[in-house]
């Protein structure tokens, strides 16, 4: 072969080494690229069906106990909004909130014959950090903790008058799955269990009332989820 050949072969390796290295550069910068710009707010709305556990074993008429005495919450339904800003593809912090529902504290026991004791608007405002487990294809299962602010809203009389319920912080965990349609919509489910105590005071006659709630309820969500 000629030195001309010979330099000719050695230019046309070296360009291909150099066009080789430059692709792979541009590959591993793309993918740095699409992994710093993902979609970093998420906003669902959901169906929630409230599942309520409660409790009230030292009513007081009077100063008194009341033996046997209870309540019963009924189990409620509402809209509700989760707004969620991912750090990593992994990493988000959520917070949830929605329509207040009405319930009904009705008594339990040996005050059941009292019916309905009073009825409140309440709602959940809750804050949580939650980890997504990717690398399933189109399934994104999640876990998150947090903590929630139990609020009530007009608060109404019923056998009970003057009646008035405090507010109340609550520790939340949850569990849920999001499923991708496309890379902007999904589909999301989720539960909560967000367990709380609160105090509740009325009157019955004349005679104060007073109790401590202890109330768990689970929080069951489906709803659509928007990532931008």
């Amino acid at each position: 072969m000629s030195q001309n050949g010979k330099s000719m072969s050695i230019r046309l390796s070296q360009f291909a080494a150099a066009v080789a290295a430059f692709s792979a550069f541009s590959a591993s910068a793309a993918a740095a690229q699409d992994a710093g710009n993902f979609r970093r707010w998420a906003v669902s709305v959901n169906a929630t069906q409230v599942f309520v556990d409660e409790e009230a074993s030292d009513i007081t008429l009077g100063g008194g106990p009341v033996p046997g005495s209870n309540i019963s919450i009924d189990d409620v339904s509402s809209v509700t909004v989760d707004v969620g800003y991912f750090f990593t593809p992994n990493v988000a912090v959520d917070l949830f909130l929605g329509v207040p529902p009405t319930a009904e504290i009705d008594g339990a026991g040996s005050i059941g014959a009292l019916g309905t004791l009073a009825e409140v608007d309440f709602g959940p405002v809750i804050l949580s950090a939650q980890y997504h487990f990717n690398g399933l294809g189109p399934v994104h299962p999640y876990l998150g903790l947090g903590v929630g602010r139990i609020v009530f809203l007009k608060k109404k009389d019923r056998a009970l008058t003057d009646f008035d319920i405090d507010d109340s912080w609550a520790p939340a965990v949850q569990a849920g799955v999001r499923y991708d349609l496309n890379p902007a919509w999904m589909l999301n489910a989720d539960v909560r269990y967000v367990p709380f105590s609160t105090d509740a005071s009325g009157s019955l006659g004349g005679a104060p009332v007073q109790a401590t709630l202890d109330i768990k309820p689970i929080l069951a969500n489906v709803g659509l989820t928007y990532r931008f």
